[in-house]
């Protein structure tokens, strides 16, 4: 009797050690299935808000914005980008690799420094909160009055306005490409682009990087639609410069 009571028992250890071995192999297994399916480095979306004159906002199909060849640039190396801002393109833009162009942007035509840094204020607090911000202004400031000086203090405060958002977003700032014979001076242009290339030094923080992106060296009046704004040529050049720039300082 007792020698099968013992059988018994030893029989019993032996199913419970099996099934325990058992359970933990499926455990396991399914942990590691579970693991190879999640990305060891998932890339989060970057959301980028483009602010400027008419420029950014572009008047198809005639006058271009570089907005539409920036959206293509990032989708051919595999970025994750949202574009965010107030207003949404009214024009129609052709479907690239299979998705509709991304027109959400923050440009006014017409608009000054002062404009856009008045307007800012009411704008951010509306939007998700930009990784990336592309600022294309000052033409206006140049045309109306010539006056670098305020210009460039009104840039300097909307970067202040952008970083305190967001202490961490990356700011590149447009050394602006000519027109044919839209400034009153091609000196004043060079005294605001010089400005401008300098202000990354005064306002990048230990957390924010602001960057200058020349859009002004080997310009062509060839990429022009008129006096000011771009034809497809020139929006495809300064999307590519942009491109770059974000390439070169922002991480995936």
């Amino acid at each position: 009797m007792l020698s099968v009571l013992i059988s018994q028992i030893n029989m019993y250890t032996f199913k419970k050690n099996y099934l325990i071995l058992l359970f933990l192999s499926l455990l396991i297994f399914n942990s590691c299935a579970i693991d190879d399916s999640i990305p060891d480095d998932p890339i989060s979306e970057l959301n980028i808000l483009t602010l400027g004159d008419s420029r950014v906002k572009g008047l198809p199909p005639t006058h271009q914005s570089y907005r539409y060849e920036l959206w293509k640039d990032l989708i051919d190396h595999d970025w994750t980008i949202d574009f965010i801002g107030p207003e949404i393109e009214s024009n129609t833009y052709p479907e690239y690799a299979g998705l509709e162009f991304d027109g959400n942007h923050g440009a006014y035509g017409g608009y000054t420094t002062l404009d856009m840094l008045q307007s800012l204020q009411e704008m951010l607090p509306t939007l998700e909160t930009p990784d990336i911000v592309l600022l294309g202004i000052g033409g206006v400031d140049l045309i109306l009055t010539g006056d670098v000086e305020t210009a460039i203090a009104n840039i300097y405060e909307i970067i202040t306005v952008l970083q305190s958002n967001n202490p961490d977003v990356t700011i590149f700032l447009e050394q602006i490409a000519p027109g044919v014979i839209n400034l009153k001076s091609q000196d004043i242009l060079q005294d605001f682009n010089d400005a401008i290339g300098a202000l990354p030094i005064f306002t990048t923080t230990t957390t924010s990087t602001v960057v200058s992106v020349d859009m002004a060296t080997g310009w062509s009046n060839a990429f022009l639609a008129d006096n000011v704004h771009y034809n497809e040529l020139g929006a495809k050049v300064v999307a590519d410069r942009y491109f770059d720039a974000i390439d070169e300082h922002v991480e995936q």
